[in-house]
């Protein structure tokens, strides 16, 4: 791999909004959505149906990029 760190942004049918997907060159991949509403005021809602730490989205997203 040739890069540091890329990102794509998805519709993540979980939480019904779009969702920033950052993969590091370590291989290790974060979600922007949850970046963005981990311990607001609203989290619970906003997270609810989030399936992060073990989101398949994240994993497919980090895994073709990976391979690339």
């Amino acid at each position: 791999m040739g890069w540091q760190v890329t990102a794509t942004t998805v519709q993540c049918n979980y939480v019904n909004d779009f969702a920033t997907i950052m993969v590091n060159a370590d291989q290790t991949a974060k979600c922007a959505y949850v970046n963005r509403y981990e311990g607001t005021k609203n989290s619970k809602k906003k997270l609810q149906e989030c399936k992060w730490p073990d989101c398949p989205i994240v994993k497919d997203c980090r895994d073709q990029m990976i391979a690339l």
